[in-house]
């Protein structure tokens, strides 16, 4: 089942049996050819956007992380003796055309448990000149996808900035909204044909084997620098920044100012 959740964001939800990366085709909304969809491993949709030149190799892109409240964000600088922690909510410098793993852990709502989501940032945002730290990729880690990665199912978010045309103004002041849609849908060819994918967030459905550490897992363990989180103001946001989460008033202003929201597309997989 895919469910579609507004709240200062679009969320697609998908309860399915896990399938693996299928090298076929398939058919976006508008009829056009897309070739990758959410079961393509890791990694692979960051370096198709590097082969592409949608986004140039080594750009920085600051990324905020959230929890449902309390909790440690763990990622790895370059190696895995190189950890940088953070209590959440968390923003990083990241690069773009890169996938980066992270650890989860101290959550009051999940104890003694371990959560290893993943962030592939396949494009990126145009803030400001100088202002990049005041407009982070905002991403959001509920606590219902994490019930969902406790249960061993996969979670893959697609987050996008939505085309400001497409913005539903008459639920911009209202709670989430849920449309149920095919579960066979693609939800990179859903977020391309919304508005710009711009990385894509998996969390559950494997856990690292300490013994054995998998390349294709960690990824490539590219730099990551923590950053101190900047208040931002709704009069200095770019036209394609991300709302901040449940920012009603931020929301509400984004139809004088032609602000596009922060979109995520979420399909929860079934199974190990």
């Amino acid at each position: 089942m895919i469910r579609v959740a507004v709240q200062g964001m679009v969320m697609l939800l998908l309860a399915s049996a896990c399938r693996l990366a299928s090298g076929q085709q398939t058919l976006s909304v508008d009829g056009r050819q897309f070739p990758l969809n959410q079961y393509a491993p890791p990694g692979t949709a960051a370096q198709w956007s590097l082969q592409a030149r949608r986004v140039c190799p080594q750009t920085p892109q600051h990324v905020r992380l959230h929890l449902p409240s309390e909790g440690r964000v763990t990622g790895f600088d370059r190696a895995f003796d190189r950890p940088v922690s953070s209590p959440a909510p968390v923003q990083m410098q990241l690069l773009t055309g890169t996938m980066y793993r992270f650890q989860v852990d101290r959550l009051p709502e999940f104890p003694n448990q371990e959560f290893y989501p993943s962030v592939e940032l396949i494009d990126q945002l145009h803030p400001p000149p100088g202002q990049a730290e005041r407009f982070p990729i905002e991403i959001e880690l509920l606590v219902e996808e994490l019930n969902w990665a406790a249960q061993g199912r996969l979670v893959t978010k697609v987050v996008y900035v939505e085309q400001p045309d497409r913005v539903p103004l008459l639920t911009l002041n209202h709670g989430p909204r849920v449309i149920d849609l095919a579960p066979a849908q693609n939800a990179l060819a859903e977020a391309d044909a919304l508005g710009r994918p711009i990385a894509i967030v998996r969390l559950g459905g494997r856990l690292p084997d300490p013994h054995a550490p998998d390349p294709q897992f960690w990824g490539p363990l590219a730099p990551i620098q923590l950053v101190e989180p900047i208040p931002r103001s709704v009069s200095s946001r770019p036209t394609d920044a991300p709302l901040p989460p449940h920012d009603q008033s931020s929301a509400s202003s984004r139809e004088s100012s032609d602000a596009a929201t922060r979109n995520q597309s979420v399909f929860p997989t079934g199974g190990r």
